[in-house]
């Protein structure tokens, strides 16, 4: 009994090192902000090459064109939860959106569109980013595994620099 009692215990410390963050995530997940922030810069940049060719294509003075900051703020999904809950970020900043748990998950604006990704874009090891380019308090969450207001739901307050 006692041997089979510490073959268990055993297993659960392996498991459980096995799950633990190590340290390569958080490098990883920096290489990976880095290359989404670039990839989005140098959309930014094709976009603005396209609207000089063409003096009427573009924004309108409606619409400010906000540079990335370069700051990106994870989010965890795991265990049916967004890691942290509330994020403050400024206008400009990057939410990095990894799913890390055995879940499917997406994740969903609770008011209007323009960003979120959908289940078949963020399976467990996925990530989704947005660069959040106006204040506002943005709730968000993951229809799978929670509503607009409980269980799996998420708040990015953008405040202006």
């Amino acid at each position: 009994m006692t041997r089979a009692v510490g073959s268990v215990l055993a297993l659960v410390v392996l498991l459980g090192l096995a799950c633990a963050d190590d340290g390569n995530d958080h490098a990883y997940r920096q290489r990976r902000a880095e290359q989404l922030a670039a990839e989005f810069r140098a959309s930014q940049e094709s976009a603005a090459a396209a609207a000089s060719s063409d003096p009427g294509a573009g924004t309108t003075s409606e619409t400010p064109v906000v540079e990335p900051t370069g700051l990106v703020v994870p989010v965890i999904a795991l265990d049916n939860t967004f890691r942290p809950e509330i994020v403050e970020i400024s206008v400009g900043d990057e939410v990095l959106w990894e799913n890390r748990g055995m879940n499917e998950h997406n994740v969903l604006r609770v008011e209007g569109d323009g960003w979120g990704v959908e289940v078949d874009d963020f399976q467990p090891g996925d990530v989704y980013a947005h660069v959040f380019t106006e204040p506002g308090e943005f709730r968000y969450f993951c229809s799978i595994h929670g509503t607009e207001d409980v269980g799996m739901i998420g708040t990015v307050i953008v405040v202006s620099s």
